[in-house]
């Protein structure tokens, strides 16, 4: 009986409820509509694994607390650039209403009228929350306008095989400068690893073909010499690549990605094939990203690399090495901005929907599926906690992002050329003075376009500039072998001819010195004899 009184009393709820949604549908009906007519777009790229689905969360979590919907649109980086140039050109109605650009792109779209200034925002978003270094990119040099806010931060990193690391004896401390690193990488180079599959393991590797990150791989190695490239010059700014301590950065730069031993496969790979590589257990040591370590945790069907060697193997984050001139790591990001479209009706409803991207909690949310650290402090405070990431939260105090100019993104295509012609020049010609010799007018080169793109007129002694710069190219750089070198090395093992001879070029005038007091001590021992006689 109580069974058959349920079933009515169901069925007259199942009743009452459809009648109920078919009155409330009609009533919702005209606000559904209107609701429709302001969806808004926000484009965004892909982040990596975990990214879109992070962001058709948010989007879904956005229209539960406001009622307005979203239309999500995702992006290649490859097509990006391009896409948003010309749809904001061409097709301004369909242009996105919030959009997320790389943190060096936000000055070139802001000076194109691209993206609109959001001044009026700043104490809503509470931009106090995040790293003064990020914020840098979200003006255009010189001008007090904001035209985006930092969302997560990319930044770069030294990272070591952990099994590898422990197995030949080596320690932190054996990276502490680049005198340090370089013996590291040859220590490496004379030992007989090789992996489960019998491929022999190399230390390190630098993208040299084909590539689209070169600058960002240069960058620690200029700056830690107290270069750079670009600085500023009267009203605007000027290329720094013949500064000589530019040129001492570049030359070890291109000492490493040269070399044989310590890094044999970077004239054949890019950025990503250096990734593959160390996460096939095949380098030693990687300067990657952060998100490689999120990547761990994603299966292998998921596109991640739980199964990986590297996931076995471990992944151990290295202190920066440090240069005469500090320590220092390339740090860019992604940061959001406002379209700037011809129909402004719904300029109220995007800035909800960056207020509402750009909340911690949300920040956080997305930054934990991709592995990216977030750019608000308030936060990062909290990843500090985890020990896989708590060496990359301390660097954010040694990172330099990229000139906020409107020209860098051309500067940069200069940068990439030079990194990929660096790489095409090493594989072809073997002899040093030759290669010096290329490298110099390589980089000459490169000087002169920057300085054309950032209208500098240069009016400096190109020949007595080249002879500079080929002489710091052939420069030796100074090494500190670790401990544990004797034991992979070998006391007893001969330096090498090359050793040898740069053994000589250090000594020449020690060597001079001695010969000079030889021939001063002939002289007085002839003279004694004569006078003697």
């Amino acid at each position: 009986m109580i069974s058959l009184v349920s079933k009515i009393l169901a069925t007259s709820y199942a009743r009452l409820a459809i009648c109920a949604g078919l009155v409330f549908g009609a009533f919702a009906a005209p606000a559904a509509a209107a609701t429709s007519a302001d969806t808004l777009s926000i484009w965004v790229m892909d982040n990596g694994l975990g990214s879109k689905n992070a962001m058709k969360r948010l989007v879904k979590k956005f229209y539960r607390e406001t009622g307005i919907p979203v239309k999500l649109t995702s992006l290649s980086w490859g097509e990006a650039f391009r896409k948003i140039t010309f749809t904001f050109a061409d097709s301004n109605d369909v242009a996105p209403d919030v959009i997320q650009l790389g943190s060096t792109w936000v000055p070139h779209f802001a000076a194109a009228g691209t993206i609109r200034p959001i001044d009026n925002m700043i104490s809503i978003i509470d931009t106090a929350r995040f790293l003064g270094e990020g914020l840098r990119s979200s003006h255009i040099a010189g001008r007090p306008e904001t035209y985006a806010v930092p969302w997560f931060i990319d930044v770069r990193g030294f990272f070591v095989n952990e099994r590898i690391w422990r197995e030949l004896g080596l320690d932190d401390s054996d990276f502490e400068s680049y005198a340090h690193v370089l013996g590291v990488l040859k220590t490496i180079a004379s030992s007989d690893l090789t992996t489960e599959v019998g491929v022999k393991v190399t230390p390190f590797t630098l993208p040299g073909k084909d590539d689209w990150a070169g600058q960002q791989c240069m960058a620690p190695f200029v700056w830690s010499h107290g270069g750079d490239f670009v600085v500023p010059a009267g009203k605007g700014y000027r290329s720094a690549l013949l500064d000589s301590n530019t040129l001492v950065g570049l030359a070890l730069y291109a000492n490493i990605m040269g070399d044989a031993q310590m890094a044999p496969h970077s004239l054949f790979e890019n950025s990503s094939d250096n990734a593959e590589g160390f996460v096939r257990s095949e380098r030693v040591i990687h300067y990657g990203t952060s998100e490689l370590i999120k990547q761990l945790e994603y299966p292998e069907e998921a596109g991640g690399l739980a199964n990986s060697a590297i996931a076995k193997d471990g992944i151990k984050v290295l202190e920066l090495p440090a240069g005469p001139h500090g320590k220092f790591s390339f740090m860019g990001g992604s940061h959001l901005a406002l379209g700037n479209k011809k129909d402004t009706s719904k300029y109220a409803l995007a800035e909800q929907l960056l207020a509402y991207m750009l909340r911690a909690d949300n920040i956080d949310a997305f930054s934990r599926q991709v592995g990216f650290l977030p750019a608000d402090r308030s936060i990062l405070h909290i990843w500090n906690r985890d020990s896989r990431y708590s060496k990359l939260v301390a660097e954010l105090e040694h990172s330099r992002s990229f000139p906020n100019i409107p020209e860098w993104g051309e500067v940069e295509k200069i940068l990439i050329n030079l990194s990929n012609n660096m790489g095409a020049l090493f594989k072809n010609t073997k002899h040093r003075k030759k290669r010096s010799a290329a490298l110099a007018q390589m980089v000459y080169e490169a000087n002169a376009k920057i300085n054309e793109i950032l209208n500098y007129p240069d009016s400096l002694n190109g020949s007595e500039r080249m002879h500079w710069a080929q002489h710091i190219f052939l420069q030796d750089y100074r090494e500190i072998y670790p401990k544990s070198s004797a034991n992979i090395i070998g006391r007893s093992e001969l330096p090498s001819a090359d050793e040898f001879k740069s053994w000589l070029v250090s000594s020449k005038y020690l060597l001079a010195s001695l010969g000079a007091g030889f021939l001063v001590v002939c002289v007085i021992v002839a003279c004694f004899r004569r006078r003697k006689k």
